[in-house]
């Protein structure tokens, strides 16, 4: 078994913690294996992150044998995600004017299954099912909810990127403001 992952650090996460499973770092668009080497293609919750959806199943059409099978998961609505709709408030709270659309384009951004079934469809496939699930999430606490949807989305990649241009120490750069004088 082969798991890949864009982002390094989530292959070196996967890595650490499942033993016996080969991992890499792979573009969905451009995946490094050779044509038809696999039986079956899981994806889960990933395919909202692919810039070219239909490229990327394409391309695992094309690593899939004859026959093969190919699986993945999406999020439904964001209004029918408890969780994240908590998030979308407060987010709507804090940013009244320009709010940020994270949540409802990306992760949330495949929410029309009819759309979403196209999609494969037009790669090549044929769409045996999809089905709705709706289960109960659970974390631990709120803090660990707040903490994945920092480290888990590409939220991660912005933060990640303050510290790799600024580094791990004291950070001292230029900061620009206006100061305005008005007189009556």
């Amino acid at each position: 078994m082969t798991a890949t992952d864009r982002n390094e650090a989530m292959v070196a996460f996967g890595s650490a913690r499942a033993s016996g499973t080969e991992w890499r770092q792979a573009d969905a668009q451009r995946l490094p294996f050779p044509d038809e080497r696999s039986d079956l293609v899981v994806c889960q919750f990933g395919v909202m992150f692919v810039p070219h959806r239909v490229a990327a199943f394409a391309e695992v059409r094309r690593v899939l044998a004859p026959g093969g099978r190919f699986m993945f998961t999406t999020w439904g609505p964001l209004a029918t995600h408890a969780i994240a709709a908590v998030l979308q408030a407060g987010l709507e709270r804090a940013f009244p004017v320009d709010l940020p659309r994270l949540l409802p384009t990306v992760p949330h951004g495949c929410a029309d299954r009819a759309v979403v079934a196209g999609e494969p469809t037009a790669a090549g496939f044929a769409v045996e099912y999809a089905q709705e699930l709706t289960l109960e999430g659970r974390a631990a606490s709120a803090a660990d909810i707040a903490a994945g949807f920092l480290a888990g989305t590409p939220v991660r990649a912005a933060v990640e990127e303050v510290t790799a241009r600024l580094g791990a120490g004291q950070v001292t750069a230029p900061m620009t403001a206006y100061v305005f004088r008005a007189c009556a």
